[in-house]
């Protein structure tokens, strides 16, 4: 009923044209709290990596508006500590793995972790990822009786 009402029109928001005017003073209030912080975040890490380039705040701006773009509106946990690196450790195991061909053995090493746990990591992982990928084969659809 309310999509009726007011129709949905984020995908014809253009980032360029909402982050040109960032330098605005009305804009920069409506940034505060959270996003702002968000946003100097992003912006301290960038110039940590890449230096003293002039487009840094862009970039940490464009970066902020993609992730308020696609996860506007929901409650979103973002862990911290251990378990913020135990999640990033994980990813970068299964990527080594999928993508990059490395045999457990050799991520036992790289990682400096027990056998177990990288096949135990690796299937956690792959489970994971096979929840977000599309069903190509028609297994998820219910069977007609």
């Amino acid at each position: 009923m309310t999509e009726s009402l007011f129709p949905d029109d984020s995908d014809s928001l253009d980032p360029a044209k909402v982050l040109a005017h960032m330098g605005d003073p009305a804009v920069l209030l409506r940034w505060e709290g959270t996003l702002k912080e968000m946003v100097e975040i992003a912006e301290a890490e960038l110039r940590a990596k890449l230096g003293e380039r002039t487009d840094v705040p862009e970039i940490a701006r464009f970066v902020v508006f993609a992730i308020c773009d696609v996860m506007g509106g929901s409650v979103v946990y973002l862990p911290r500590g251990e378990a913020l690196k135990k999640a990033m450790r994980d990813a970068s195991i299964f990527r080594d793995w999928r993508d990059n061909n490395i045999q457990p053995s050799d991520l036992v090493r790289k990682y400096r972790l027990a056998s177990p746990t990288i096949y135990d990591i690796i299937a956690r992982q792959r489970a994971l990822h096979r929840k977000n990928e599309p069903d190509l084969f028609g297994f998820d659809e219910p069977t007609i009786h």
